[in-house]
Parts: C-alpha cells; sequence; structure tokens
C-alpha cells in the first residue's frame, strides 16, 4: 500500500525548512548531523498502515497541511535546584544530552517522530543532580502562536536519588489549525523519583501526536498523568521501559472529550527487571459526539520476575452518540508473576442517579458535572501535587459545565 493511499505527508515542509533551523542555531556537529538522519528518516518512512492494530481507530487522513508555525516556549515556574535550559544551548554545553537525545525516543520510530527530531526549535532540557533529595518543581508552557506544524522536544535527565515535579501544559487558540508532533524522553537514574503531569490545552484546531518515554534506574519511581482537555484529535504513546530491579510506575489519565474530540492513547508498561510494579488507571467522560481508544500494553518479559501489574481503564459515555473502545493486552512472558491484572468497562451515567440528583432540585446539567466529578476523583486524588489536583479537576469542570453552577454534595443533602 503506498504512502499516498495511507495519508498526505505534510507538502509545505520541505527541505529549506531544515536548513532554515540548521543555519539559525549554533550547534555542535553531532547535533547537525542527527537532524539530518531524521530528516532522511522522514522522506523514507512511510505513514502507519490503518489496518495496524495501533492505528486502525483513528483517521489521520484530514490533517492540517500548513508550514512550519510558531511555537513559544514559557518556563512559568523553576525550583529546587533544577537546571533548565534551552535544548540546542544545552547541547554544546552538556555531554548528557549528546548521551541520552534521541536514544529514547529514536526518529527512526516513526514518519512524524523522525519530522520532530529534524526540525524541533522549541527544546527543553532539564535536569537534576544526583543526591537532590529537596524537590524540585519546574513548569513548561508550550504554546502555538500561529497556525502550522510545531515540534516541541524535552528531554529530562534526573540523577541517582534524586527529585523532580514536571508541569508540562500545552496550549493554542481555538479556531487555529496546528499539526503537532512532539517527544518527551525521562531518564531516570537508580533510586529517582520523578512525577511527570501533561495537560493537553491544545486549541480546537489542533491534531496533536505525542511520544512520552521513560527509562527507570533501578528502584526508580515515576508517575505520570496525562489530562486530556483539547485538541480536536489527539494521538498520545505512554511509555514505561523497567529495565533494572525495584523500579516502579504509576501511570494516570483523566480525559474529557466533548463535541467531535477523538483521544488515542497507547500505553506501554515493560517490565524487564526483576520485583518491578506498574498500575494503569484511565478514566474519560465523553459528551456529544466525543471518542476515545486506550490500547494498553503490559508486558512481563522472562528476566521480570516477581513483577506486579495492573491496567484499569473506565470510560463514562454522557451521550447516546460518545464511544469509547477500551483495549487492555496483557503479555507474559515470566513464570513466577507476583501479579498481573487488567479491567475496562465503557457505559452509560446512571439515569438512577441522575434521577436522584434531579428529584431535590439540581439542573441535569449540574447533575451530570457532580457525577463526573465523583467518577474522576479517584484517579486526579492519586496525584501527588495538590495543586495539579486542583487544576485538572477545576479545567475538566469548566469545560463541561460552561454556564452551569457548581452544585457540591453539601447543597444536595442541605
Amino acid at each position: 500500500m503506498t504512502q499516498e493511499l495511507l495519508a498526505p505527508a505534510l507538502p509545505a515542509i520541505s527541505r529549506a525548512d531544515l536548513d532554515r533551523v540548521l543555519a539559525s542555531r549554533a550547534e555542535p556537529a553531532w547535533l547537525k548531523e542527527r537532524r539530518e538522519q531524521a530528516w532522511a528518516a522522514y522522506q523514507a518512512l512511510d505513514l502507519p498502515d490503518p489496518g495496524d492494530e495501533e492505528w486502525r481507530r483513528t483517521d489521520i487522513r484530514g490533517l492540517p497541511l500548513e508550514g512550519l508555525g510558531e511555537g513559544v516556549l514559557r518556563v512559568e515556574r523553576s525550583g529546587g535546584g533544577a537546571l533548565v535550559e534551552d535544548l540546542s544551548s544545552a547541547a554544546a554545553q552538556h555531554a548528557a544530552v549528546r548521551e541520552h537525545l534521541y536514544a529514547v525516543v529514536p526518529p527512526e520510530e516513526w514518519k512524524y517522530l523522525a519530522l520532530n527530531a529534524a526540525l524541533w526549535s522549541t527544546g527543553s532540557y532539564i535536569y537534576m543532580p544526583n543526591d537532590v533529595q529537596q524537590p524540585a518543581s519546574v513548569r513548561l508552557v508550550h504554546h502555538a502562536a500561529r497556525e502550522g506544524a510545531v515540534f516541541p522536544r524535552t528531554l529530562v535527565v534526573v540523577g541517582r536519588n534524586a527529585r523532580l515535579t514536571l508541569v508540562d501544559e500545552t496550549s493554542s487558540l481555538d479556531g487555529m489549525r496546528s499539526f503537532v508532533s512532539s517527544a518527551v524522553e525521562l531518564v531516570l537514574g537508580d533510586g529517582a523519583r520523578v512525577e511527570y503531569y501533561s495537560i493537553n490545552r491544545w486549541g480546537d484546531g489542533a491534531h496533536n501526536f505525542n511520544t512520552v518515554r521513560a527509562v527507570l534506574g533501578r528502584d526508580a519511581d515515576l508517575t505520570v498523568l496525562a489530562a486530556g482537555l483539547g485538541s480536536k484529535l489527539t494521538k498520545m504513546r505512554i511509555d514505561a521501559q523497567m529495565p533494572q530491579p525495584g523500579a516502579r510506575t504509576e501511570l494516570l489519565g483523566v480525559t474529557f472529550g466533548n463535541r467531535q474530540q477523538h483521544f488515542d492513547y497507547n500505553t506501554l508498561q515493560n517490565h524487564l527487571g526483576a520485583h518491578t510494579v506498574s498500575d494503569l488507571q484511565f478514566k474519560s467522560a465523553l459528551a456529544d459526539s466525543a471518542s476515545l481508544v486506550w490500547y494498553g500494553v503490559t508486558r512481563i518479559n522472562p528476566g521480570a520476575s516477581a513483577s506486579e501489574a495492573n491496567q484499569t481503564s473506565r470510560n463514562l459515555l454522557l451521550s447516546e452518540h460518545a464511544k469509547a473502545a477500551p483495549i487492555p493486552i496483557l503479555e507474559i512472558e515470566a513464570w513466577d508473576v507476583a501479579k498481573c491484572s487488567h479491567g475496562a468497562t465503557a457505559g452509560p451515567v446512571e439515569e438512577g442517579e441522575l434521577f436522584y440528583l434531579q428529584s431535590r432540585g439540581i439542573p441535569r446539567p449540574a447533575a451530570e458535572q457532580m457525577l463526573v466529578e465523583g467518577f474522576l476523583a479517584d484517579v486526579i486524588d492519586r496525584v501527588p501535587d495538590a495543586g495539579v489536583r486542583d487544576e485538572v479537576m477545576e479545567a475538566v469542570l469548566a469545560k463541561m459545565g460552561a454556564g452551569t453552577e457548581r452544585v457540591t454534595a453539601d447543597d444536595v443533602f442541605a
């Protein structure tokens, strides 16, 4: 099957764009060479076969095909000893950038990742030195300032026994057509602890492709939250690679979709080391004609003895036109797994619960808002950062209840 039949490439982006990127930055020779290699990979790779399991539920044929847009990166807060630098500048100064950039998320993995690796401009490098016990908190805001394609890239290296909280927020104006291909590489040293929060607030004209992948050292601990609020289409990969013993991963997802939004999540809990632990909890509430796909793989490799894993996806349908397709996959190759479980559901809101709330004088929109808040709360409450918990819940409620007066349990039982 030819590339043209699968989906269009981005004809408005050309070799001249790469030349402009190379000319505008004083980057070391090794990075320019890697950009060149990534561009060659972009040209050589086909787009995914729509019959592939990972892609067959998401139509990528209607992408906006403008040329390069303008990405803006703001660092709203940085504290606790974290080094935050422009990725281009850091490449010339830090050996760790050369060691890890493109190693966790390689350009050759698929066509749009190769394009990101060739053309990224809003890049950031975050580093936490070994043994820094004071928790560091960093907030990045990636904003698309005009129509076109933007390519954010983030490299995070957290040293041995260090702590980092990273809030990664994205945004653009509604009505602005954007194509986004982004990559986040997380490298956790032995005993490191990282909280990574992705808050998707892209505008309703954005087609968002995002890959987040972490490699955990021995006894490292990772928490990831994917908060899906914005974009017209989001295709997000979240992978946790646990090659060393004792690593722990918690993957959390909260999505509220309405109108014709489509969210497609692919997750991988890859257990390679012994005594590794992972837990995935994803919840979505979908209104109007919104749709969601979650394709989650838990892989217990032969060397991952005594590992534990769980994955759960629950989806609340607020409209007869909303759709959810949760697909859990277990691949167990070790004979002595401690625990491995999965579960997935999709169903409408309980009419009996709505009737009870409405019988107490609560309008149906406010009643639905209350039920969604309760439904999502047990995932959001697992987020260690209180500020992020409040931000995500308020954003969900604001999106679903525009113009709806907030009602609490105290109002019901007063």
